[in-house]
């Protein structure tokens, strides 16, 4: 099993688990190309992070993270498990806003990574079953971190992150509490589900909540946030 060891002490060694043995060049430069790597792949997902944070620590956080946190196998994931491992372990809060930030540029990245599936442009109906596509997420933040310069800025902030098939990119757009709680409902029970809980909040006729809603979801469905639900016919 000569072979087996020798790759795990590559690993040990490249994710400090042991000590790189005195002189030898070989490893010593594996090790620094494994840790290059991680800064890179992190540095990426989490430039508007890493403007906000202290070099030398961050550098020390990703070094722990190696040892401690580490597993995807996969590269492009690496930045969720390092975000989970900054919640987990409570690095960096002295910024209340870490948090939210880490999920906005993490989000940007999973929704670029995502397969889809071609998508055919459709007119809206209330006849149809739809739900929310995997292509968007919902989230409510707590700090405004989608705005340059007001990232401390406490709050209630609801958030719509999608990916545009026709410019092959991500953007993000503020909602008004009334349109997430409606996606909300839509994505946990379908329209109807969504329909049912509006009216409940606002003491408002379907007909009226219908009209209400009718042009920003005919605009989601042209950009597929929404989308017939699969598992109905």
């Amino acid at each position: 099993m000569p072979a087996y060891k020798h790759q795990k002490d590559l690993v040990s060694v490249a994710f400090g688990q042991q000590p790189v043995p005195k002189g030898n060049k070989g490893l010593q430069a594996y090790k620094f190309l494994v840790e290059y790597r991680f800064f890179e792949v992190l540095n990426n997902a989490y430039p508007l992070f890493t403007q906000h944070v202290d070099a030398a620590r961050f550098e020390e956080v990703v070094i722990a993270f190696m040892r401690y946190g580490a597993r995807a196998p996969f590269m492009w994931k690496v930045p969720n498990e390092f975000r989970t491992f900054i919640k987990k372990q409570k690095h960096f809060s002295h910024l209340p806003y870490v948090h939210d930030l880490l999920w906005f540029e993490w989000t940007e990245v999973a929704l670029m990574m995502k397969n889809y599936h071609p998508q055919k442009h459709a007119s809206f109906s209330w006849k149809n079953p739809y739900t929310l596509s995997p292509s968007a997420v919902l989230k409510k933040l707590s700090y405004r971190v989608f705005e340059e310069g007001a990232y401390a800025q406490k709050g209630e902030y609801f958030l719509l992150a999608y990916y545009d098939f026709d410019k092959k990119r991500v953007f993000y757009r503020e909602l008004a509490p009334p349109l997430y709680l409606f996606l909300k409902a839509l994505k946990q029970g379908g329209v109807h589900n969504a329909l049912e809980t509006i009216c409940r909040l606002s003491d408002e006729t379907p007909t009226a909540v219908k009209a209400f809603f009718e042009p920003p979801l005919t605009e989601l469905l042209s950009l597929h946030i929404i989308q017939r639900n699969p598992s109905c016919p």
